[in-house]
């Protein structure tokens, strides 16, 4: 193939494949001897440190083997950084926890408290483009061929982004390499700058929409979480009359919010399309079933988002709904605001490997939560979870991540992982531990058994009542005539004693109470999603806020439940 004749999205695509070629390929080397590769990344880390006030501190310059790392340095939580971070931050100063240049700062994602500054280095980032980017163009050239790589591309991440005093720039990660494109973001994808950089007032959800339908030629969708894509074909669904009618017009309906310098913007670019119209009109028109989206974009033929943890659903119903099973999909591994941990190997395939020369990896079995039994990746038991303690190149040293990964297999001698739930986001009343993949199983069944479905939930623990008890809170999608809630509430609870067995007998001892159920109004999770991005919050970090955990959330939706409760 003939660079020079491709558009500059082919031909970045085209240059990115054969960097991304060799480096998977220096991974499946590394997988198999991946502690050599982990301990080596360790002790250069602890050397270009050393002259560090951490370093200086915990004796960096004098350990040389993991052991002593382990016996000098402490296991660390982000309030033991949060000092360092504010002269970093608001000082201007350097050599503190990292002697690497850090140029930007990770908005962690919260909930609707304050979120937190996590330093990301180049080098942190020049990892997450190798093995989130170049290596994924790889697999997906490899899986698909040649023939995506040319038209634009649906890219729904959004990158707000404010400047520090210290000069860094600050806010989600995952628009940080989508940020140096500029004002050349047109020519790679469909979402004009001012959807991928807006002002939180701005309707991002129509100018995604909008500008992705114009494109019939797309070949690839590109999100952060694979339920920005069911998000996207939802408001479709509901908005399509004005959305088509606005690509016939070039226009933008006086309706769709946005500051009207926005508009004037956007307005000077457009141009009408009566004959794309015509076209979406026509496939609207027949309804909307699983193949809709082939209808609207011939051309595509693979998506790229998270679809693991409180994802996996999501997923489930795109496929339902619009998509059917014709495409491919790329999985990306787990990745945060610490750094990247784990990268696909395949398409379609959930599990991902841990990549060693990403960071160092510590692991503390959840079963146990003991700091005592902390191992390294060469005592991962497959099928056990861990909770992984991370040493990055961005400061943080044997940082307790609060992220539960289940180990699924291994490839050479590199554990497979994925994702299983945070942590801190788990419902603990009485010490039953009940985590959001348990909530997420006991609904599934539910819904099965009565062939109902929910748009979203969230549980929360209600303490006012003795005895305590769950309170499942529901936006329905569609509830079957004469469904009470008290049959779901009895179904609900028998199959969440199922799915944490310590739930169960904390219900049959009467220490925990009948559940609850209560119904939401419609499109209360996507007021959420709008309240959050009004706060300052990237689309691209929302995520779904399963476990309740602060009080100012509780009555966010406590205020929007349905009228009759």
């Amino acid at each position: 193939m003939d660079i020079s004749k491709l558009t500059p999205m082919g031909q970045l695509n085209m240059k990115s494949y054969m960097e991304g070629k060799k480096i998977y390929e220096h991974l499946i080397e590394m997988t198999k001897d991946p502690m050599r590769h982990n301990t080596e990344l360790l002790m250069r880390i602890l050397d270009d440190n050393k002259d560090t006030e951490y370093g200086r501190k915990y004796g960096f310059s004098e350990i040389r083997t993991i052991e002593e790392y382990q016996v000098r340095v402490p296991i660390t939580m982000f309030d033991d950084y949060a000092g360092y971070i504010y002269e970093m931050t608001e000082e201007g100063k350097t050599d503190l926890i990292t002697s690497y240049h850090v140029g930007h700062y990770a908005k962690s994602s919260g909930t609707m408290g304050n979120p937190k500054r996590i330093p990301v280095s180049d080098i942190s980032l020049d990892i997450l483009n190798r093995y989130n980017q170049l290596v994924r163009t790889a697999i997906q050239c490899d899986a698909l061929g040649l023939d995506w790589i040319e038209p634009p591309v649906v890219n729904l991440i959004e990158v707000p982004m404010t400047t520090l005093k210290s000069g860094a720039t600050y806010g989600a990660i995952s628009g940080r390499i989508v940020l140096t494109l500029g004002d050349n973001l047109s020519l790679f994808m469909t979402s004009p700058k001012e959807a991928m950089m807006p002002d939180p007032k701005t309707n991002t959800r129509y100018l995604h929409a909008r500008y992705a339908l114009m494109s019939k030629d797309t070949s690839l969708i590109v999100c952060s979480y694979i339920s920005m894509i069911l998000e996207m074909m939802q408001y479709i669904e509901k908005e399509w009359r004005t959305l088509v009618s606005d690509i016939e017009s070039g226009d933008i309906d006086d309706s769709i919010k946005m500051p009207e310098e926005v508009r004037a913007s956007l307005r000077e670019k457009l141009r009408p399309m009566p004959e794309r119209a015509a076209e979406l009109r026509s496939i609207f028109e027949a309804g909307f079933d699983e193949s809709v989206m082939s209808r609207i974009w011939p051309n595509l033929v693979s998506m790229v988002g998270i679809a693991t943890g409180g994802f996996s659903d999501y997923l489930k119903r795109l496929k339902e709904k619009y998509a059917g099973d014709r495409y491919r999909y790329l999985f990306p591994g787990v990745i945060a605001s610490e750094g990247l941990f784990t990268t696909p190997l395949h398409m379609d395939d959930v599990n991902a490997v841990i990549v060693p020369d990403s960071m160092f990896y510590e692991f503390i079995p959840v079963d146990t939560d003991d700091p005592a039994d902390i191992v390294t990746m060469d005592k991962l038991e497959v099928g056990r979870t861990y909770e992984i303690v991370a040493t990055n190149t961005s400061g943080f040293y044997r940082y307790r991540m609060r992220d539960a990964l289940k180990v699924t297999g291994m490839f050479n001698n590199t554990p497979m992982m994925e994702f299983q739930y945070r942590i801190d986001q788990s419902m603990n009343m009485t010490g039953e531990k009940t985590t959001e993949v348990a909530l997420r199983a006991a609904l599934d069944m539910t819904e099965r058994t009565f062939g109902f479905r929910v748009v979203d939930f969230s549980v929360y623990p209600d303490s006012s009542g003795d005895p305590l008890k769950y309170v499942y809170l529901i936006e329905p999608d569609r509830i079957p005539e004469g469904l009470t809630r008290e049959r779901i509430d009895e179904n609900l609870n028998s199959n969440l004693c199922q799915t944490n067995q310590l739930y169960g007998y904390k219900f049959e001892k009467g220490i925990l109470g009948m559940l609850d159920v209560k119904f939401l109004q419609p499109e209360t999770y996507l007021l959420y999603r709008d309240l959050m991005i009004s706060k300052g919050t990237a689309s691209s970090q929302l995520k779904p806020p399963r476990i309740i955990t602060s009080e100012i959330q509780k009555r966010f939706f406590l205020a929007l439940l349905e009228e009759d409760q």
